[in-house]
């Protein structure tokens, strides 16, 4: 099992600067006139594809170059399997009587049309779906044939998140995903079908210039490679800039206080789910379960759709380890045979489970801002601007110490998303823009105002 290494913290305090909201709001429109160039480029390659199938050396005798065609026309889509197969359900579909948390289904519905009513958008404008995932999240969709053409726009939450936020903090979560669906969905993944288009077209003509079935594989693949480099764009340029505006679009909706909560909740949330996970890796390493394959099981079962408490995490995992032991004692023929031919894996598997726990132990030595954490943790009614100031402060005059100990608080140049410190610091420091309100007008061209 690998060996932790020394905790290092960045001599010259971590990464706490933020953006101003004016500023993302210039790289924001800078991004997208970019991707109208590439959606110009796609255009023409489209044209010239076509006319190297009119007048240039091709055959289209035979079905290899409408196959390539199709495989990359309709690959373009795949992502859409993924969607219909998610277990979601629409909030008005839940049952009346249902409960989640300090939430029921009306409850939920009225706090959906709240945001929808403050942020200024069609009651209709995005369905809202919960999903039964523990993580402790929500994500959003939009996807476009062409804009104003919508296919699969909405906004999912994880029924963990539900649970954990009181109804402030969940108005801000939701304005959030909002954000991803109007003002701030970029416009290359609004442009499904111009995408399809030019995948289609390449292929076709680069089998019908060939003419041979590894064409017909061949050329959408690399396609739809370089077409998932090009929807990625917007993101890979902007990505954590798009999820500051989007918090700002939350605080909108629900206020900066609610907003603030929610996200120094999913924060501790979060770590203790790391804690736990920890637990769980540990117990594995030291041959508590019985296979590392059945790691996620444990974990689900251990962890709660609620707040977590990873001291009685560590119990359930430990009775739930102790149970897998007794179910390994009558180990079958068949199953002694099955764990023969997997030792290879089992060694890969523990190797990674080493590296992960060595990572862990890291970033569980990291040191702490001195903040007493529990005010905070009750929920956004009992927060007040004096508790914000506190907080941010505290964090601005600890930049050797972490809010909470993750990876990416130390940095988060290298993930899609600011860590926790660095969104609070950017709700706090652009909560006073007289121009916010005009700033935050969602329209359904998802064109910047």
């Amino acid at each position: 099992m690998a060996e932790a290494p020394e905790p290092v913290m960045p001599t010259a305090g971590r990464r706490l600067e933020t953006p101003t909201r004016d500023r993302l709001f210039e790289l924001y429109a800078d991004t997208e006139a970019l991707s109208r160039n590439l959606l110009f480029a796609e255009i023409a390659v489209i044209a010239a594809a076509c006319f190297w199938v009119l007048l240039g050396p091709t055959s289209i005798a035979g079905p290899w170059p409408w196959i390539s065609a199709a495989v990359g026309g309709l690959g373009v889509f795949r992502w859409v399997l993924h969607h219909w197969f998610l277990n979601s359900k629409r909030l008005a579909d839940i049952r009346p009587d249902a409960r989640f948390g300090v939430h029921t289904r009306d409850s939920l519905l009225a706090l959906v049309q709240r945001v929808f009513a403050k942020l200024e958008l069609p009651a209709n404008a995005a369905p809202v779906f919960m999903t039964r995932a523990k993580d402790v999240n929500a994500h959003a969709l939009r996807c476009e044939l062409l804009p104003g053409l919508h296919a699969f726009n909405g906004v999912f939450l994880n029924r963990a998140i539900i649970h954990l936020l009181d109804e402030p903090e969940l108005e801000s979560v939701v304005g959030h995903e909002l954000g991803h669906v109007f003002p701030y969905a970029p416009l290359l993944s609004r442009c499904y079908l111009l995408h399809a288009a030019c995948a289609a077209a390449v292929s076709f003509a680069f089998a019908a210039t060939f003419n041979s079935s590894a064409a017909v594989l061949l050329a959408p693949f690399a396609m739809l490679w370089l077409l998932d480099w090009v929807i990625a764009f917007s993101h890979l340029r902007l990505s954590r800039g798009i999820e500051f505006l989007c918090d700002d679009f939350g605080a909108q909706a629900a206020g900066l206080i609610p907003a603030l909560s929610s996200e120094f909740k999913i924060g501790a949330e979060s770590e203790a789910r790391q804690q736990i996970l920890a637990h769980l890796l540990d117990a594995t390493g030291r041959g508590k379960t019985i296979d590392p394959s059945e790691l996620m099981e444990v974990y689900e079962s251990a962890v709660p759709f609620g707040r977590s408490d990873p001291t009685t995490a560590r119990l359930e995992i430990e009775r739930l380890s102790a149970s897998r032991s007794q179910a390994d004692r009558r180990t079958s023929l068949g199953g002694f045979i099955r764990y023969l031919g997997e030792r290879g894996d089992s060694v890969d598997q523990q190797e990674a489970i080493g590296e992960e726990l060595a990572r862990l132990k890291v970033v569980s030595e990291l040191p702490l801002v001195p903040l007493d954490r529990e005010p905070y943790l009750h929920g956004s009614a009992g927060w007040t601007m004096e508790n914000a100031t506190r907080l941010t402060r505290t964090i601005e005059e600890h930049p050797h110490a972490v809010l909470f100990r993750q990876a990416e608080e130390l940095t988060d140049e290298f993930t899609t998303h600011p860590n926790v410190s660095r969104r609070i610091l950017f709700l706090w420091r652009n909560r006073d823009d007289p121009s916010r309100r005009a700033q935050f007008r969602a329209n359904d061209s998802g064109d910047m105002p």
